[in-house]
């Protein structure tokens, strides 16, 4: 690239770059509609000539018979006054001419005269090549006019666009301070970079190495809660009793998870997250299987009790990469499909699915019934007697404190 192009501002670079290739690509379509019209007005002309020729044939037939050459050629001499035509012969079968007009150039067509059933002679006319050539000129040049008009619009738009970026890019670079080496370029690229490299970015790299924060990340097993008690609850309840029933779902959610070493996040509308790392003395999945039965059941025994419902369903699954500490924004950037994908098991029904992954660990091999699969989860439909004995005397244990 040329350096008066490299140095310019990048809104006129833009500009430039949009009008160039907008004129190519127009000068292309204009190029592919002048190869067309040419076909097509050659053809025109071709059956124009034609037409002009059979009419001549049947208007010169009677003076060929009677053979008054003068007459043939007085009404070829007015056709070609009449610019109908370019010119005319007419020749007999010999190829003698017999009478003629004008200029025997261009595009040509023959008409036979036939009296009583036989060609007696030929006629041939010619269309003015250089009128389809100056009508095809002008369009192409009509066109190429336009195609020119339409780059410099669209340059001019392009440039007005480029206006945008290239106040940000000064904003940036009124930001860097200018050293003595330092020789600002027009184009704002430039400039920036001719500032960057005058500071001593070695000094500010090593700073921040010094600040850097190792993100701790935990491999865990996400228990995805569905509240479909409280959606319908929401529209119908008062804000006082609303609030009273939120907490005590709070309070159950909370101390499932608790109980088992588990963190509550709400992570979408109704939907909340009980999350469980691996433990010394107990798998993730166990934790999180024990503690979404201990908060299904804590809600019926509540539902049984009281007036009001509190129908929770659960799906659990894997992640390589779970938030554990408060270090961890990339891991909640990365657990957010995940979420996304638990959500999507809670659209069957059922009250409680986990991942197909997740089936296969120890933990749900002795004792636990799985049921059919839906979209890589499957249902749990039984769980191990021991367990729901655990689960039951849990139940009792915290009931009171719920109530």
């Amino acid at each position: 690239m040329p350096d008066f192009l490299k140095q310019m501002p990048v809104r006129l670079q833009l500009g430039l770059a949009t009008a160039t290739l907008t004129l190519i690509a127009c000068l292309i379509l204009v190029w592919l509609s002048a190869t067309s019209t040419r076909h097509i007005s050659d053809e025109q002309a071709h059956i124009i000539i034609k037409t002009l020729a059979a009419q001549l044939s049947d208007q010169i037939s009677r003076d060929v018979v009677t053979q008054d050459t003068l007459a043939i050629t007085a009404l070829l001499n007015r056709a070609v006054r009449a610019d109908w035509i370019q010119g005319a012969a007419l020749k007999n079968l010999k190829g003698e001419t017999l009478a003629q007009a004008g200029e025997l150039t261009g595009i040509s067509a023959t008409s036979q005269i036939v009296i009583d059933a036989k060609e007696v002679a030929e006629l041939t006319a010619y269309y003015p090549k250089q009128r389809v050539e100056s009508l095809q000129s002008q369009q192409t040049w009509t066109l190429a006019g336009i195609a020119c008009i339409i780059a410099f619009a669209f340059g001019a738009i392009a440039t007005q666009i480029g206006r945008i970026y290239s106040s940000a890019l000064e904003e940036l670079k009124s930001q860097i301070p200018r050293t003595a080496r330092t020789n600002d370029s027009s184009n704002e690229i430039h400039a920036i970079r001719e500032r960057l490299n005058a500071l001593p970015l070695n000094l500010l790299a090593e700073h921040a190495r010094d600040d850097s924060h190792q993100t701790e990340i935990h491999p865990a097993v996400i228990s995805l809660v569905a509240l479909d008690s409280l959606e319908h609850y929401i529209n119908t309840l008062n804000e006082e009793s609303l609030e009273r029933y939120t907490q005590k779902l709070y309070r159950c959610i909370q101390r499932a998870a608790a109980l088992y070493g588990g963190q509550i996040k709400v992570i979408r509308p109704l939907r909340v997250a009980m999350i469980f790392g691996q433990e010394p003395d107990r798998a993730a999945s166990t934790s999180a299987i024990q503690a979404t039965l201990l908060l299904q059941l804590l809600c019926k025994r509540l539902s049984d009790r009281g007036q009001l419902n509190f129908k929770t369903r659960c799906a659990l699954g894997k992640s390589e990469m779970a938030p554990m500490s408060e270090h961890d924004f990339y891991a909640e950037l990365y657990v957010q499909p995940i979420f996304d994908h638990l959500d999507g098991a809670l659209k069957h029904d059922g009250t409680l699915w986990i991942e197909s992954d997740l089936a296969a660990e120890p933990t749900f091999q002795t004792g636990y019934t799985l049921g059919q699969s839906a979209d890589l989860f499957t249902l749990v439909t039984n769980v191990p007697r021991e367990t729901r004995q655990l689960i039951e005397e849990q139940v009792e244990q915290n009931l009171p404190h719920l109530s």
